[in-house]
């Protein structure tokens, strides 16, 4: 006859539902944790509260100079051709705030005399259109790169060793830069979102 635990039930059964249940709670763990030390994929882990990402949309090509600009203001800043940037193509959705990784560059800023994106991770700001260097306000831009093309996200803007700003490289000329010439190319090869 079987020896009766505390609870009045018997000990072939108590061990049996030990079993399951610390089988049941290892295979919660290892769902949560992803991989176990064994290197192997195991079960997804269950869903969560979906993850919020800071975005802000209004980002344009301009087709004069090629920078990439910001076109939610009444004005369209200052291009290097003269007058104001002039919007073409899509909408870019970019992030911000959010932390960098080995795919994605933080310190990318408005510059609120010109309004183009620049890379703020510099002793010096660059050279802005509008005269002096740039300056940055709002938002950190943390910025994709070296990830493949898909249809939301356009591959091809690259940083401005010149002026510091971010320009599409994607054409047989690099636009117009606001040191003179045409933009010159240097750095990751940065994969943009948009909608």
């Amino acid at each position: 006859m079987d020896q009766l635990n505390e609870s009045g039930i018997p000990s072939k059964h108590r061990d049996g539902r030990r079993t399951f249940l610390l089988g049941a709670l290892g295979a919660t763990a290892v769902g949560l944790a992803g991989t176990v030390g064994t290197g192997r994929a195991s079960a997804a882990p269950a869903p969560g509260p979906a993850k919020i990402r800071s975005t802000q949309n209004n980002w344009r090509f301009c087709q004069k100079c090629f920078v990439m600009f910001f076109w939610g203001y009444p004005t369209d800043g200052v291009c290097p051709s003269g007058g104001a940037h002039s919007a073409q193509g899509f909408n870019f959705v970019l992030p911000y705030d959010v932390p960098e990784t080995p795919t994605a560059q933080r310190n990318w800023r408005f510059c609120q005399k010109c309004f183009s994106m620049f890379f703020w991770g510099y002793p010096t700001d660059g050279v802005c259109p509008s005269g002096g260097a740039h300056s940055a306000q709002g938002y950190n831009f943390v910025l994709p790169h070296d990830v493949p093309e898909t249809p939301t996200a356009q591959r091809n803007w690259r940083f401005c060793q010149k002026c510091f700003s971010m320009y599409f490289w994607g054409y047989p000329t690099d636009g117009v830069c606001p040191s003179g010439g045409a933009h010159s190319a240097q750095g990751y090869n940065f994969v943009l979102p948009h909608n």
